[in-house]
Formats: structure tokens, sequence, C-alpha cells
């Protein structure tokens, strides 16, 4: 499901200049921010779709949705480009899955949550910079908490799988 609300939401190629540059930084950065544009859109949609401490829980993931956004824009324009703003609210409501109440949006924000720390995580081997890595990996652990709460407020544990596996 999270692939959908994907679509458009930048080119994640790094520009052509390999893996690690700074234009890839650039790309990659990019891509993070449009990623959490559209998280911030499908927040809103799921707001509207909860109540009580669900619409709580909600409204505080989706504020950290746009600090996200505010972090990612400045360095955006600190790299010297000039970052996407989102797209209008219902070019990405189509592209979201059909939700008709609570489940359904609470199954959707956790695959994006789950997405979102896939790309964080993917983010800390691509970026070239330091301090774009050290970022990346501190929003990488704000998503991952995100997806614990969006777990908690299913009605699940917050991880339903362990972290590390292996014998002991």
């Amino acid at each position: 499901m999270a692939g959908a609300a994907l679509a458009g939401c930048g080119d994640d190629s790094g520009g052509g200049t390999g893996l690690r540059s700074p234009r890839a930084d650039i790309a990659r950065i990019k891509f993070l921010l449009a990623y959490e544009h559209a998280l911030v859109a499908a927040y809103a949609v799921g707001e509207e779709l909860v109540r009580g401490r669900t619409l709580r829980g909600l409204r505080a993931i989706a504020a950290h949705e746009r600090q996200h956004v505010r972090l990612l824009t400045e360095l955006v324009r600190d790299l010297g480009a000039t970052p996407a703003g989102p797209r209008h609210r219902d070019e990405y409501r189509r592209s979201f899955p059909r939700m008709r109440d609570r489940s359904d949006f609470l199954t959707f924000a956790a695959d994006l949550e789950e997405h979102a720390v896939r790309q964080y995580l993917e983010s800390l081997a691509r970026l070239s910079d330091r301090r774009l890595r050290r970022t990346a990996a501190a929003l990488g652990v704000e998503e991952a908490q995100h997806l614990g709460s969006v777990h908690l407020l299913s009605g699940e544990p917050a991880a339903t799988e362990p972290f590390v596996t292996g014998t002991s």
C-alpha cells in the first residue's frame, strides 16, 4: 500500500551521479522531503477517520512529521537547492488506498511508517555527508517510534516481531 503513496514523491535515483556524492545527497534529501510531505497528507486523511485517543495519537505523530518537513526543507536550502513543496491534498488522496475506517487507516499508516524507517536506513549508506547521515539516523529513529505508536493505537504490541533474530 505504501508504494501507491510514493508515486510521484520524487526521483530517488541520486541524479545519476553515483550513490555517494553531494548531488546525490541533495537528491536523496529531496526524496525524503517528498515522502514526509506524503506522510503529512496521509495523517490529515487519517484524522477524518478516527476519534478519541487514536485521534490524539495521530495528531502527535502528524506534528512530528511536520517538524521533519521543516528540517528537511532547511537542509535542502542549506545544500544550495530549492525544496519542493507539497502536492495538492487531492493529489495525495487519489494516490492513497480507499480507507473506510480507523482500522484501514492504521494499517495504511503502519505501512507508511515501516517504509519511512526503511528509507531513512537506506539513506545511511547513500549519503556522503556525516551531518546528513546523523540527521537521517535521528529521523529514522523517530519514524520507528511512530511505527510503534501506530501499532499500539491498533491494539498490537509496539514491535510485532523481534528486531534481532538468531540463535542464543
